[in-house]
């Protein structure tokens, strides 16, 4: 029963960016950056997540260092209304379960930003907590594009090359890479960090939207299993990238 559901939003997702686009027009270069673009994901998150998890766009730190740099979607645990006052507007990494990158058209220069974003904000986690590189670090990372020119193995063998040349850790790099309509890039820590490529297509939202939920929910506070209630026996096609 999922399936319709989510091709409807999927498709409401892909009208409404081009809309704002073409209301927004050419913008000069030198602009800052507008996610007010993207405020139908915004909503589309607010309207689907549990209510447990709470949204917000800006910057992340811990006890001793800060982020300066926004990031377009940081989903945290909000155990106050007035959290953000409290912490002077920032969300504070050990609340943190996951942030999300957004992007109209995914360039290879949108993946070496999200990579270096990934580092950052898992690794003020990692240091609040006292995780070292062999740890999984419960943040999920997600790049979320509308459109990319690239394959999805394209965009993991980018991926790849670019952890690999900045020296990532593995447990500090993406978890997930979304192209909506076209497929998912998921990591997969069992086989070594390799990267599953899954062209989805109309159901890239749904799987989205499940795996998102089950990542995040790392207390276990979900007690539901929604691949239980998929009811097609869709087959995709999927190519892997080794780590």
């Amino acid at each position: 029963m999922f399936s319709d559901y989510f091709l409807e939003k999927q498709d409401e997702l892909q009208k409404a960016l081009q809309d704002r686009l073409q209301a927004q027009g050419l913008t000069a270069p030198d602009k800052k950056r507008d996610v007010a673009v993207f405020g139908d994901f915004y909503t589309f998150l607010r309207e689907h997540l549990p209510r447990e998890y709470s949204i917000a766009t800006g910057k992340v730190r811990n006890k001793k260092h800060l982020l300066n740099r926004n990031c377009d979607v940081l989903i945290y645990n909000k155990w106050c209304e007035r959290y953000l006052d409290l912490t002077g507007g920032y969300v504070l990494a050990d609340s943190m379960h996951a942030f999300l990158s957004l992007e109209a058209h995914l360039s290879p220069a949108a993946l070496k930003t999200h990579a270096n974003m990934s580092r950052a904000l898992k690794s003020l986690y990692a240091s609040e907590r006292g995780l070292d590189d062999t740890e999984i670090i419960p943040v999920y990372s997600v790049l979320f594009a509308w459109q990319s020119t690239d394959s999805l193995i394209s965009l993991a063998s980018m991926l790849k090359e670019i952890c690999a040349q900045k020296e990532i850790p593995l447990n500090q790099q993406t978890d997930m890479l979304v192209v909506l309509g076209n497929g998912i890039v998921i990591r997969d820590y069992e086989a070594g960090g390799s990267y599953r490529c899954i062209e989805t297509g109309k159901d890239t939202l749904m799987w989205f939207y499940i795996l998102f939920l089950e990542y995040i929910d790392r207390e276990g506070r979900f007690q539901l299993d929604l691949r239980d209630y998929i009811k097609q026996n869709s087959e995709y096609k999927e190519d892997t990238v080794t780590a």
